[in-house]
């Protein structure tokens, strides 16, 4: 066996120490040490990439030693600006190897000062994103790096990078679930029998969280399309409109005054300061928030009026949102039935990809259980199973439940979730209590693979089961919008190499085969169009900005297109934002996108404008000379920013603001640059690439 094969076993041997954890212990020093004695050099770094700065976060037990943080702290961050070329050739090559840092034209002073001789960097980074690098220095003698040794660092990189990952992964996933969770709780306290009068309750507990919030002695709320006016200071009160007419709120909404007023009252009844925000839609108010000082109102609250406004206005759509569900719900739940397709409505207005599967699926599990020799009892409860062993899909977000290609490995997590929001939601309803967890264990595997639980055959009750063959037998015999539907032959093939029970399937594949539901012959379930209006809005809303997100971009461009009319792609990139947020922190970065969004919003001749990522904007412009038209935006959002910063008293210095502050922005034009959404949107993003 030569050198470059022990190195390699050697790192691999690295590499599973680094999967099994072990970095965990001494925070990554041990390892690190480990490949710095492997490549027979003084010590190694994880540098991560962020804030415009390379940050070295974990360090060897030598360089923690010999050059600790606290006395040599330039060693341990470095400015991107200062490294654009190390930066760049590193991100293009995925390693850089300097074997005379003495001799190196840019070289850093701070490790010319202790004696640098050699370095070595590799890339970490995953397929979605780029952590850092990973650095190897020699501070004894000059070292020739060999290829082998670039070899076995990018290995261990490319391991690290997986661990990194998978650390991202997990915090996002407790972070789903807690959101989840949070969804899960408010679900709970819809009860069927509940009516309006609940629905006021809610909103002034949700009011009184607001006016803490604002620090405010005292809060009103006029609801018009409600006919609500709600009062809070020591005690709620809620009444009608006509019971705000002795308010200013009521002359506001009357008025229909569009912009946010104050006033000063001597009314004892009343608090000194008083500030109104009124929340429109289609240019017409349908709401008023009051909020009363006995004071001045506090610097904070007046400073953030315009995202306090925006945060309001979404909390009057949740509202909208919740009634309207609610009151479809009513319609629906006279009666068990009822109860039961309001439930399963519910689903389909979230994926309408999968409009009628729910039945399917219960008509499929009632043919099982009766070829299984159930009683008319258990048939009738595994028909209730199949309507409702998919209704924890309302808790999973759009973007993953609706999203047409493969999930990510974080996405498939969130989705793996539903079983457990379904079991929840059930097995608080009498009726369905004993149904609750076969419908929990519907994605269940007989070997232990399958969610939430990796029960095994022994552990999976009979119900959840049939629901597995049911669920797996409709969702092959259906089209998806990755796929046309098999036939009834060729899914029972799939389900007899799937980790199902093969007892069960072997009893009823004729059963399935001649009670296979044709899509032709089904009649689809009727979605409310309130609530699938709702659910389009919903999906397609960017809640931090107000503007639509770019699925809406691409519907709307792909209509263009369709009709043959010319416009052009343009995007709008907002400059140095790792930077701001490094420097100003992430709330001044918030602030300066609002401010962008806001600007956008006055451009004439602009269509489907929309938030295609976290700091950029694109939209259609209809009109000509898009030169010219691009010049005008970029100073008229440049001016319209610095004046932001200056009216709403930014903390980013007015001299700095006025070099950092500004947008890259590109076009690409239909028909002539390209044919497609996704052409014209490639196009603006490369030209992107290149002024950056």
């Amino acid at each position: 066996m030569g050198e470059a094969d022990k190195l390699l076993i050697k790192a691999l041997e690295l590499s599973n120490k680094i999967i099994k954890g072990d970095y965990k212990k001494h925070n990554w020093k041990l390892i690190l040490d480990s490949i710095a004695q492997l490549c027979g050099v003084d010590g190694a770094f994880i540098g991560f990439w962020y804030g415009g700065s390379i940050k070295f976060k974990y360090s060897s037990f030598f360089m923690a030693k010999n050059y600790p943080k606290r006395i040599y702290p330039q060693l341990y961050e470095v400015p991107l600006e200062s490294r654009k070329e190390f930066y760049k050739k590193l991100k293009k090559d995925g390693f850089l190897i300097i074997n005379d840092y003495q001799n190196y034209p840019l070289a850093l002073k701070s490790w010319l000062d202790i004696g640098l001789k050699s370095l070595l960097a590799v890339l970490i980074k995953s397929d979605e994103h780029i952590f850092g690098s990973l650095h190897l220095i020699s501070l004894k003698k000059i070292k020739d790096f060999s290829e082998d040794e670039v070899k076995i660092l990018k290995t261990i990189a490319d391991t690290i990078a997986s661990e990194l990952q998978k650390e991202v992964y997990i915090k996002q996933i407790e972070i789903e679930k807690e959101k989840n969770k949070k969804q899960l709780e408010l679900f709970k306290l819809i009860d069927s029998r509940t009516n309006q009068h609940f629905s006021v309750n809610l909103i002034a507990e949700a009011l009184k969280k607001i006016k803490e919030i604002a620090h405010a002695d005292m809060m009103c709320f006029l609801f018009a399309s409600e006919n609500l006016y709600i009062t809070l200071n020591d005690k709620v009160e809620i009444g009608d409109i006509e019971a705000s007419k002795k308010n200013m709120i009521y002359s506001i909404w009357k008025n229909n005054t569009k912009t946010v007023s104050q006033s000063c009252s001597t009314d004892k009844n009343y608090p000194k300061h008083c500030i109104y925000i009124p929340i429109l839609s289609n240019n017409k108010i349908v709401g008023v928030f009051g909020f009363g000082f006995t004071e001045e109102p506090p610097h904070e609250f007046k400073e953030e009026l315009e995202t306090f406004q925006n945060a309001l206005a979404h909390f009057i759509s949740i509202i909208y949102t919740y009634k309207t569900i609610r009151s479809v719900f009513s319609e629906l739940s006279d009666t068990e039935e009822g109860l039961i397709q309001a439930f399963v409505y519910s689903t389909e207005a979230k994926d309408i990809y999968t409009r009628g599967h729910s039945e399917h699926v219960a008509t499929y599990s009632k043919l099982i259980a009766r070829k299984l020799g159930l009683d008319m009892y258990q048939q009738e409860m595994m028909y209730n199973a199949g309507l409702l062993h998919d209704i924890g899909k309302i808790g999973i977000p759009d973007a993953i439940l609706l999203k047409p290609s493969k999930l990510t490995p974080f996405e498939f997590e969130i989705m793996k979730y539903h079983p457990v929001i379904s079991y929840e939601i059930v097995k608080n309803v009498p009726k369905f209590k004993g149904i609750a967890k076969c419908i929990r264990h519907h994605h269940e595997k007989m070997d232990g693979s399958g969610y939430p639980d990796g029960l095994k055959e022994p552990q999976i009750e009979l119900g959840a089961r049939i629901l597995t063959i049911a669920d797996i037998f409709d969702a092959l015999t259906t089209d998806r919008p990755y796929r046309k539907a098999l036939t009834p032959e060729k899914a029972i093939e799939i389900l007899k190499k799937e980790k199902v029970d093969q007892n069960i399937l072997s009893k009823v594949e004729d059963v399935l085969k001649k009670g296979f539901i044709k899509e032709a012959e089904y009649k689809s379930t009727f979605i409310p169009e309130k609530i699938e209006h709702l659910r389009k809005h919903i999906a397609e809303l960017d809640y931090m900005t107000g503007l639509k997100r770019r699925s809406y971009l691409i519907r709307a461009m792909d209509n263009f297109i369709k009709e043959n009319k010319p416009f052009i792609l343009f995007m709008v990139d907002i400059k140095n934002t790792a930077y701001i947020n490094h420097r100003y922190g992430r709330d001044v970065g918030d602030k300066i996108i609002l401010f962008v969004a806001d600007e956008l919003k006055k451009i004439l001749k602009k269509e489907a404008l929309a938030r295609t990522s976290a700091d950029a904007f694109m939209f259609m412009y209809t009109g000509d000379d898009a030169e010219s038209f691009q010049n005008i935006i970029s100073n008229q959002l440049k001016n319209g920013i610095l004046q932001k910063i200056k009216d709403k008293n930014c903390i980013i210095d007015e001299n700095e603001a006025k070099n950092i502050i500004g947008c890259y922005i590109t076009y690409s034009k239909f028909p002539q640059d390209g044919k497609t959404a996704d052409e014209l949107m490639y196009i603006c993003s490369s030209k992107n690439a290149k002024k950056q």
